[in-house]
């Protein structure tokens, strides 16, 4: 055989491995990372798929040389001698990206986004198996009679919910963590402060912590005032009870057996603290939002939306927005970057 059909050999040999790599790549994502994700979860899920989008680009570009050529082709010649020019397109939107690669390059680029693929695959069953062991062994715990702790049916089956929706926990991991710390500590041996109570304490106080520190933003940033739907008080204030529970907590005696009562007051109290912040944090993102859209109009009535000047910091406030990420301060921040951007421009 001569030069030239060990160099069509080796092509179609490339294009067969290639093609057979991203053939078992899209069934390993589809298999693994089938729940609906959000989150970071869903940040490795897209970025699975970006591997795969890129494998897909080095298939493609060996696709047409599996053909056989007949020997006036003008294929034939750059084949034998040229780089295999690929076009790597991407999912996400990004511009097109066109490189030149030896064979034995395209081969190994395959190779590297296959491995990509196969880590982040890893790590999410990695995660997702801690997850399960974690509920395992507090649904061992619960059905033991000699456990000195009881954990309630309603919050095992809660818990046990959150994980069929998030199993790795990235979506809500205040929520996920937080309750499954509460219910660990809902198995502790009674000795001293009820841990119930101290769970549920715990809880509440770290519920009006964050409440405050977003309240706070929002405050600086010069957002979400006052809404007049609400009651006395504002949307923005925690229940007035607050206080008065986080009292009957501290003076609650140590060994008396659990005061139930107080403690389904204390959830009761954190679950609307939470619903408040979500609340404030939805106003400051619609808020943030509708002015970005404002000045992006304006922009685009000056015919200027596609500046390049404008461009990257449209692109960059609207990933701060992105409801997975979104931080208060660093939202506004890269909205008013935006809104000073576009004031330049149409000056």
């Amino acid at each position: 055989m001569g030069a030239d059909g060990v160099r069509l050999d080796a092509v179609r040999a490339a294009y067969a491995w290639v093609t057979e790599w991203l053939l078992d790549m899209q069934a390993l994502v589809g298999r693994e990372l089938r729940h609906p994700l959000t989150g970071a979860t869903a940040e490795t899920a897209r970025e699975a798929e970006e591997e795969l989008h890129r494998l897909g680009c080095l298939s493609l570009a060996l696709d047409p040389f599996d053909d056989d050529p007949g020997p006036d082709d003008a294929r034939l010649a750059g084949l034998l001698t040229d780089p295999i020019e690929v076009t790597f397109t991407s999912a996400t939107g990004e511009p097109v990206h066109v490189q030149r690669l030896a064979l034995d390059e395209a081969v190994e680029a395959a190779r590297r986004h296959r491995a990509a693929i196969c880590q982040l695959v890893d790590a999410y069953r990695t995660a997702v198996r801690f997850v399960e062991a974690d509920l395992d062994r507090l649904r061992r715990a619960s059905a033991d009679p000699g456990q000195p702790g009881a954990v309630p049916a309603d919050r095992l089956a809660a818990l046990t919910r959150e994980a069929a929706a998030d199993p790795v926990g990235c979506a809500r991991p205040g929520l996920w963590r937080e309750g499954l710390a509460a219910l660990e500590r809902d198995l502790i041996p009674r000795s001293g402060p009820d841990p119930g109570l101290a769970a549920a304490t715990g809880r509440l106080r770290s519920s009006v912590q964050r409440l405050r520190h977003l309240a706070a933003e929002a405050v600086a940033e010069g957002l979400a005032g006052p809404d007049p739907s609400s009651g006395p008080g504002g949307a923005d204030a925690a229940p007035d009870d607050v206080d008065d529970l986080l009292a009957r907590a501290a003076a609650a005696p140590a060994g008396g057996g659990p005061d139930t009562d107080l403690v389904d007051d204390l959830h009761r109290a954190a679950d609307e603290v939470d619903a408040v912040r979500r609340r404030l944090r939805g106003r400051c993102h619609r808020e943030l939002r509708g002015r970005l859209e404002a000045y992006r109009q304006r922009a685009a009535d000056e015919g200027l939306a596609e500046h390049p000047d404008l461009e990257d910091s449209y692109r960059q406030a609207r990933a701060g927005l992105s409801p997975d990420g979104f931080t208060v301060t660093a939202a506004s921040r890269a909205v008013r970057a935006y809104q000073q951007a576009v004031n330049e421009v149409t000056r």
